[in-house]
């Protein structure tokens, strides 16, 4: 399994057919386009130069995008009226609604019924607003009135007269500073009156009657003491029957909003409705940005783009199905193009793709790992899961989620990967007798924990399997592209020298291998010291860097090195389930209330080292291909295959089985 084949298509028809095309195209999904423009892309057998400009969508752009707006308003109300209940799951996934074409196909005809919830809505929320406004409005009076409540005198009556001036409002001042003020009036307007109709800890709220001709110097008195004036525009009778008046009218009010939510709650029967013409629109909308990367004279339309290989001939029976009079050829890369990258693998294999595509995905000609990274990729993660009741548990997790969710492209991989690597913890843990950490369950073969020696040597001899296999992979491919030096000397070599060094440590239990070791290792290295500084012209520079480049060899070790992490997260599952275990059987000791904390401490703790044990897992196995694996032959680089296709917000569309 490689990179999958891909090729270059050019497609040009009449522009009365941009529409159709456009539509089968994006139902068909297996064309990446590219802008025509900037490829420069012409068809092989034109010999006249043909000047194109820019297509563009025209008007019908401007009209789908208010459609979407008026659409989003009507779904954004419906799910503030009645906000849609998600699961655990669905809030990490997603709560599309799932819907065959067909279904989906009829949804989209009640246009019309979409159009009256969109005009009802608008004309219920205009109202909810006005009535927002009122209540605010009410609110406010109801705040403003709240400390003249005592004052029986009819508001409006509160203004002043050719002889009294009456003054209404606060005045910050403490009991001491009262005093002190109501002396000033005195000697300001004799006779002046003032009532005090409340007051709180910094101010008081009163009444101020004064003679008119004292009116200079009271107002005087007022700034001096920053009176706060207080106003009542608008409202008659007193304090108290005017809110009595406004909690009537809240009251109303909030009757009437009842009202209009209960009208439009009539409408959320047809969200499904809504959401499959929100989502009709903005495929709509899709198919027109997609005609920017399209070329145009008068009378035609060009475009270009890359589709894999093998979907061309469907790709050639929907075009020919909708526009028999359009010329579409497809060709094979060129060194100058830059083709997109679809990995092609076996069922087996398709779900480490996730491994792959998370670090980067090959070069168009490269080599695609995950046939390679598949096999270790599922020991590794065994090895440092490596308990077969938590892989049990994480396989039931992964499959009754996917049951759940339907699911594609990375989570689906993702997922299956998860499921594979818990049957690969429960095939180690059985063989390792790890079940829940400790639980009394024969050993088929020895224990980490008992022996952790020889899991420590059987992780450095995985290791050592594990860079074999990049560098010998390194070396066939360059035999392959013509470079049978850099395969022989490069990899070839430090093969032969690894393998000496491998020889002669293993010599200190074998002792018979120990001089076929140092013979294959010296042979290795002379000739890396011979071979790896060709490069230089210089003979002296070659023997040096050849000398240097030995030092490589502590770089290798290191990378072995690293696979001790299969035995420290593999006897870190075991340990902390051990230790959940002991914690349970201590506590259950206390009797009936005894069982039912550990019960409690059973199902969180072995909780929390399932979850935190797949995390390390899968971390520390993708970390062995990126970092020791990848970096002796991978080269990454391609740019992911993303064609032009259906997508949709709301609905999981399931397409029918045809080609347009």
């Amino acid at each position: 399994m490689a990179v999958a084949k891909m090729k270059k298509v050019f497609l040009m028809a009449h522009r009365e057919d941009r529409e159709a095309l456009t539509k089968v195209l994006q139902r068909l999904g297996v064309l990446q386009l590219e802008d025509f423009l900037l490829t420069k892309e012409c068809a092989p057998e034109t010999e006249v130069e043909v000047y194109l400009k820019r297509d563009e969508p025209g008007e019908e752009a401007a009209a789908l995008d208010a459609r979407i707006a008026d659409l989003k308003f009507c779904l954004d109300f419906m799910q503030r009226l009645s906000p849609e209940k998600t699961s655990f799951i669905q809030q990490f996934a997603g709560t599309k609604v799932y819907l065959k074409e067909r279904d989906f196909r009829e949804c989209v005809k009640e246009s019309h019924k979409v159009d009256s919830v969109h005009k009802g809505l608008r004309l219920i929320d205009a109202e909810l607003t006005r009535l927002r406004n009122e209540e605010t409005k009410n609110h406010n009076l109801l705040a403003q009135l709240e400390p003249w409540l005592a004052l029986d005198v009819p508001l409006e009556e509160l203004t002043s007269g050719s002889d009294i001036g009456v003054e209404v409002g606060t005045l910050p001042l403490t009991a001491q500073k009262e005093t002190e003020w109501l002396e000033e009036l005195e000697a300001a307007s004799p006779g002046a009156y003032v009532e005090i109709v409340g007051r709180n800890r910094e101010e008081v709220y009163l009444v101020l009657l004064y003679a008119r001709e004292d009116e200079e110097f009271v107002q005087s008195l007022l700034r001096q003491r920053s009176f706060g004036r207080a106003t009542f525009p608008s409202v008659q009778g007193t304090a108290q029957e005017v809110k009595e008046r406004c909690e009537k009218e809240l009251a109303r009010l909030a009757a009437r909003r009842e009202k209009l939510l209960a009208e439009a709650r009539q409408y959320l029967e047809h969200r499904l409705l809504v959401k499959s013409a929100y989502d009709e629109a903005a495929m709509a909308r899709s198919r027109l940005e997609a005609v920017l990367n399209f070329g145009r004279t008068a009378e035609t339309f060009a475009l270009t783009g890359w589709v894999e290989a093998e979907n061309l001939p469907r790709l050639e029976k929907a075009v020919a199905s909708v526009s028999p009079t359009a010329y579409l050829k497809g060709r094979d890369p060129t060194e100058d193009d830059d083709p997109p990258v679809i990995l092609e693998n076996s069922r087996s294999v398709y779900p480490f793709e996730v491994v792959t595509e998370l670090y980067g995905l090959p070069l168009p000609r490269g080599v695609d790992p995950t046939p390679y990274v598949a096999p270790f990729f599922f020991l590794f993660f065994g090895l440092m899961y490596g308990d077969a009741g938590y892989g049990l548990v994480l396989m039931g997790l992964a499959w009754l989620t996917m049951r759940k969710i339907r699911m594609a492209g990375m989570a689906k991989k993702l997922f299956i990967l998860l499921m594979l690597g818990g049957a690969a913890s429960v095939l180690v843990g059985a063989v390792t007798g790890s079940w829940f950490g400790d639980l009394p369950l024969p050993t088929i073969w020895f224990s980490p924990a008992d022996d952790p020696m020889k899991m420590l040597i059987i992780s450095f001899a995985l290791g050592l399997v594990h860079i074999y296999t990049g560098l010998i992979i390194q070396m066939i491919t360059n035999l392959r592209s013509g470079k049978v030096a850099d395969g022989l000397f490069d990899q070839g070599l430090w093969l032969v020298f690894l393998t000496g060094l491998v020889m002669f440590g293993v010599g200190t239990v074998f002792p018979a291998i120990t001089p076929i070791g140092k013979i294959v290792a010296i042979v290795g290295a002379v000739g890396l010291v011979l071979t790896q500084g060709r490069a230089n012209k210089n003979v002296i520079k070659r023997l040096l860097s050849g000398i240097l480049s030995l030092y490589d060899v502590s770089g290798y070790l290191s990378d072995v090195l690293s696979y001790s992490r299969l035995l420290a997260l593999g006897l870190g599952t075991s340990v902390i389930g051990t230790v959940i275990n002991s914690m349970v059987a201590l506590v259950a000791a206390g009797g009936p209330i005894g069982w039912i904390i550990g019960a409690i401490i059973a199902v969180v703790g072995h909780a929390f080292n399932l979850i935190i044990n797949v995390l390390g897992a899968y971390v520390h196995a993708s970390r062995l291909q990126y970092v020791e694996f990848f970096t002796k032959f991978y080269e990454s680089g391609g740019r992911a295959f993303n064609p032009f296709r259906m997508m949709t917000r709301y609905i999981d569309l399931e397409l029918e089985e045809r080609e347009a």
